[in-house]
């Protein structure tokens, strides 16, 4: 029997690794005789299975074994860093920030806009009164034109220096006579009166003899000029200032010729002058003071008519006078 005679040799496994056979290092020795049946039994099935198969190991890189093994890991325990980790509120605090300061800066620029805006509307509204007024008329910033003027003039003196010419304007004003310096022509031109006509100016000539003054009656003209018009009542009064100095120019030499002022007259001049009067909205600066001087000599020469007193009528005269100048634009 072979598997007795099996059995009473020493058993022995042989595994193959690789291909190899490996021998165990100690035999194994069994002394129950019938668990070395059993055993030879099982050397023997296995023999013949080892007969017919052979337990090739497959050769495993290290990191094919190393993806299916189980990995316990326990986090090591962390340093503590000197520097405090930034959190996520830490993180969102440069965010918050930039936001707060963008607010700010958005709301101080708008609020400076508003403010631009709010002086802008000021502006307009209290500086170019006379542009909005005109807007709304249509006659802001238009340009108007004054008439030429031709009047009759007494004249003083002609002067080379404003010292001389200084002088005499004081000795004039002394006696009470009106005076005006114009400078023309590189000379200093002193002028007493005023009349609508060289005609009407040669007869006031006698009127100041007594005063013991040497005058002249002679014409002098001014072209048409332009002037640059933000009100409906600065176009207006541009249109009617040179007749009505042309009507208070003749009653006023009638009344220093005759000492007497026409009624007629006066009541002409005086609706003209009312008219002009009720033009409150001139403020263009040469426009204001012609108007200031005509309404000035006006209400001068209605005082005189009044009360019949010289100085008034002087003061019309020095009025007119005034005028003559501003529009001379010397």
């Amino acid at each position: 029997m072979k598997a007795l005679d099996k059995a009473k040799k020493k058993a022995k496994i042989t595994v193959k690794v690789g291909g190899k056979k490996e021998q165990p290092e100690d035999s194994v020795k069994v002394h129950d005789w019938k668990a070395a049946e059993e055993t030879a039994a099982a050397q023997e099935d296995s023999a013949k299975e080892e007969e017919s198969f052979e337990w090739v190991l497959p050769e495993l890189d290290a990191d094919q074994i190393e993806e299916f093994r189980p990995i316990h890991y326990t986090p090591a325990p962390k340093k503590k860093s000197i520097f405090p980790k930034k959190t996520a509120a830490n993180r969102a605090a440069p965010a918050i920030l930039f936001s707060v300061v963008s607010a700010v800066v958005f709301g101080a620029l708008l609020g400076f806009v508003v403010l631009k805006f709010i002086a802008y509307g000021d502006h307009q509204t209290k500086l170019p009164n006379q542009q909005a007024e005109g807007a709304a008329t249509g006659a802001a910033q238009q340009e108007a034109r004054l008439p030429a003027l031709s009047i009759g003039i007494i004249q003083a003196g002609v002067f080379s220096t404003e010292g001389a010419a200084s002088k005499v304007s004081r000795e004039l004003a002394s006696k009470k006579v009106p005076s005006m310096q114009l400078s023309m022509d590189g000379q200093r031109y002193i002028f007493a009166g005023v009349a609508d006509s060289p005609g009407t100016a040669k007869k006031m000539e006698s009127a100041w003899k007594d005063k013991g003054v040497e005058l002249y009656a002679k014409e002098i003209s001014f072209s048409s000029k332009k002037v640059q018009t933000t009100t409906k009542d600065e176009q207006i009064f541009a249109r009617e200032t040179v007749p009505l100095f042309q009507k208070l120019a003749k009653e006023t030499a009638a009344a220093v010729q005759n000492g007497e002022v026409s009624p007629d007259g006066m009541k002409t001049v005086g609706t003209a002058a009312g008219n002009v009067k009720k033009l409150a909205k001139v403020r263009q600066e040469t426009l204001s003071r012609l108007k200031k001087y005509e309404t000035a000599a006006y209400e001068s020469l209605a005082a005189y008519q009044k009360s019949g007193n010289r100085q008034d009528l002087t003061d019309a005269e020095q009025n007119l006078l005034d005028y003559v100048k501003v529009y001379s634009g010397h």
